[in-house]
């Protein structure tokens, strides 16, 4: 079978794309409107781009209270969900008015901000605290970089050196539709030295 972007069937090859790049990290973006309503929703169309600085881009597709917040005070979080948090992040992506708080919806609380006025959804993963760099229009999609200004963690998913410790912390991540994936199981594998 091949499914291409000549197909008359164009939805099914968009899927076919977008279930075959799995599984995908998923950003939880927190932000802030203006008036001071905290906004939480998902977007699997996420990574990092750079080491130093450290910055983050996601995709944004059609009109959305995340990208006005952002757009409008500059700040935003980016959390990574645990293993069993699934359905709250299917709740916070529903659609519901800009008024209402979706962490408080599904019956998250919320966490301050440490070094931004952005609070992230207590008791998940890594919060990657972050100032807008820019939008880019792309192919009818929006792209938000970001630059993280410092990373909130809870203590017990850090090593004693202070590392993330891969036998504690799950993020969860998309594959296709509803689906979601959880990391609970790696391979290591040493990179070798260079041949003299």
């Amino acid at each position: 079978m091949y499914c291409g972007n000549t197909d008359a069937d164009r939805a099914a090859f968009v899927w076919m794309v977008k279930n075959s790049v799995v599984p995908r990290p998923i950003a939880w973006v927190s932000t802030v409107s203006t008036s001071g309503v905290a906004n939480l929703a998902p977007f699997s169309y996420f990574a990092p781009i750079t080491m130093d600085p450290p910055t983050v881009l996601f995709s944004v597709s059609g009109p959305t209270d995340t990208l006005d917040n952002i757009e409008a005070t500059g700040q935003f979080a980016i959390t990574m969900a645990l293993s069993g948090q699934e359905e709250l992040i299917a709740g916070t992506a529903a659609t519901v008015a800009p008024d209402v708080d979706e962490a408080r919806h599904v019956g998250l609380s919320w966490a301050p901000g440490v070094g931004i006025a952005v609070p992230h959804p207590a008791g998940a993963g890594p919060s990657l605290e972050c100032e807008l760099v820019t939008v880019q229009e792309f192919k009818g999609s929006r792209l938000v970089f970001g630059e993280v200004l410092g990373v909130a963690v809870d203590d017990y998913l850090l090593r004693e050196d202070g590392r993330l410790d891969q036998d504690v912390y799950h993020p969860v991540g998309r594959m296709g539709g509803a689906t979601f994936t959880r990391v609970d199981n790696w391979v290591r594998h040493a990179i070798p030295d260079a041949s003299p």
